[in-house]
């Protein structure tokens, strides 16, 4: 009897595997991407890889960023994110309020 039950339920394990990836995939969005851009910004107060890495965390938690590279040698941060979800408005607030200062680009 157990024998039985275990292979009916083995049966049905399979026909719902079988069935769920013969699903047809969904047709791409038909909504244009967004080009990503990149920016360099001029970051004063950086001083070690501690800072690189605050700068890197409060940036990379906006939504549309793709790429950080803080680098308190050359005092620059890299940026790249889709404008589509932010901007570099909110990108220089977010490098801002970690309490470093944005001077503009080198």
């Amino acid at each position: 009897m157990k024998r039985s039950i275990l292979l009916f339920a083995l049966a049905i394990g399979l026909t719902t595997a079988c069935t769920n990836s013969a699903k047809q995939p969904t047709a791409p969005s038909q909504q244009p991407v967004a080009e990503s851009i990149e920016v360099t910004y001029h970051v004063e107060g950086m001083t070690c890889d501690h800072c690189e890495q605050s700068i890197q965390k409060g940036v990379a938690e906006l939504p549309g960023i793709q790429s950080v590279e803080a680098n308190h040698e050359d005092s620059t941060t890299k940026v790249i994110y889709d404008p589509s979800q932010t901007d570099q408005k909110a990108i220089t607030q977010a490098i801002e309020k970690r309490g470093y200062t944005v001077t503009g680009r080198p």
